[in-house]
């Protein structure tokens, strides 16, 4: 008996387990593809507004700073790869002005200036990058979390003051034509003022430099279009996975535009702003963060709150829209079973309408769950007066996720007795 043969006739005798396998490969390829869904979904949270709203103003900030710093004190504070850059070209300078002889490397470029010269530039490259760490280390003492914790007990207000005053203070340099202390202070701003976004948004957004931002749109913009050129050169509908991957690229890369953007615009506000004032360029960033600084720490409680009330309304409305979908998906699937029996290809047209329904449910349901972990997750402290903590919006939100049928009058528990 050939193999084929062999194989069909084992088929015959044994149907159950044949069909046992076909299932439990199903079961483990839907398990995976899930897997893989809520991996690409955790991949990047995008911000609040607000947040975007503020990496954009320090984004421009940053940008009057960087072109500044280059017109009136003739050198960058925040590109970190080109100061480490020229430390290491001045550096060879120093070694050919002290340990080769006269006639040595005629074709270097660095004989140029003298042994001096590439002494004192490497002094001023070294101490600007020591600087801006410096800075990104004081923002680091005053804001210990990695992620932004708004009106908790972060001195997120301090940071931003800090930064206006090392802004104000390279005025003051300037003025005082002390050029190194200026520009010192202008990188140690950028730095606090770095270190202090990164925490907000994101290790993925910079504000005080677009190199990897640049990098991440790049990348991002490529991994995008290679979906939809695959499903298109496939001829075929793109699948959910795919859906979910394209969705959280376009997020990502809606980010990093207006960070990018942000930043180009206060480069050419900066120079605009030098023309006409000079040194006092530098008063424009300081005055924005300063009072951004005020604000938080003069209005940190309400601002809070009213932050908190926003995302109330945003969850309260997104519960009835998925207490709407479950409804619908619901009635369709009755009636798709009922088609069924009579057509089948209108029963898999039904049941591809209940799959679309339950897509966009799981959705918003993934929206839901990461505006309940903003207001809950507060250091312990509950969103009005201690009635809902933490634990009890956890709590709702898993009776969602497994269809509760508990009777309580909370939009949640009527979300999960819906879909039961």
């Amino acid at each position: 008996m050939s193999p084929r043969s062999q194989r069909m006739a084992a088929r015959a005798v044994h149907p159950q387990q044949e069909c046992d396998s076909s299932s439990s490969e199903d079961s483990a390829t839907e398990s995976s593809d899930a897997e893989a869904v809520k991996k690409a979904r955790a991949s990047f949270a995008r911000p609040a507004d607000w947040m975007i709203i503020l990496g954009a103003v320090l984004a421009a900030c940053a940008g009057i700073v960087n072109v500044g710093a280059l017109l009136e004190l003739r050198t960058v504070v925040s590109h970190m790869t080109g100061l480490t850059t020229n430390l290491g070209l001045r550096l060879e300078g120093v070694r050919i002005g002290m340990f080769s002889a006269d006639g040595d490397h005629v074709n270097s470029i660095l004989t140029g200036d003298s042994l001096h010269g590439h002494a004192g530039l490497a002094r001023e490259a070294m101490l600007l990058i020591l600087c801006f760490i410096f800075g990104a280390f004081l923002c680091g003492l005053v804001i210990p979390k990695n992620a932004l914790h708004f009106g908790g007990k972060s001195f997120y207000g301090v940071a931003l003051i800090g930064t206006s005053i090392l802004c104000t203070l390279c005025t003051v340099f300037s003025f005082w034509h002390m050029r190194m202390p200026a520009a010192c202070s202008a990188a140690c701003a950028s730095g606090m003022q770095n270190a202090m976004c990164t925490m907000h948004l994101g290790a993925v957004v910079r504000t005080t430099h677009v190199t990897g931002t640049a990098t991440d749109i790049g990348s991002t913009l490529g991994r995008a279009t290679m979906i939809v050129v695959r499903a298109a050169c496939e001829r075929r509908r793109r699948s959910y996975l795919e859906n979910v991957e394209l969705e959280v690229d376009l997020k990502k890369l809606t980010v990093l535009l207006i960070i990018f953007t942000s930043f180009f615009v206060g480069c050419f506000l900066g120079a605009l702003t030098h023309s006409h004032l000079g040194a006092w360029t530098f008063v424009v960033p300081a005055i924005a963060t300063g009072l951004m600084g005020v604000l938080y720490t003069c209005f940190r409680t309400k601002m809070k709150q009213q932050i908190k009330r926003m995302q109330v309304r945003r969850l309260e409305a997104e519960i009835e829209e998925v207490t709407d979908i479950v409804q619908r998906a619901r009635s369709g699937s009755q009636h798709s079973t009922a088609a069924a029996v009579g057509s089948s290809s209108h029963g898999r047209a039904g049941a591809e309408d209940v799959d679309g329904q339950v897509e966009h449910a799981l959705e918003v349901l993934q929206d839901m769950q990461a505006t309940i972990q903003d207001i809950y997750d507060d250091d312990g402290d509950n969103i009005t007066n201690g009635k809902r903590g933490t634990r009890s919006g956890r709590d709702e939100c898993d009776s969602v996720a497994s269809g509760g049928t508990g009777q309580s009058s909370s939009p949640l528990r009527r979300v999960g007795s819906t879909r039961a």
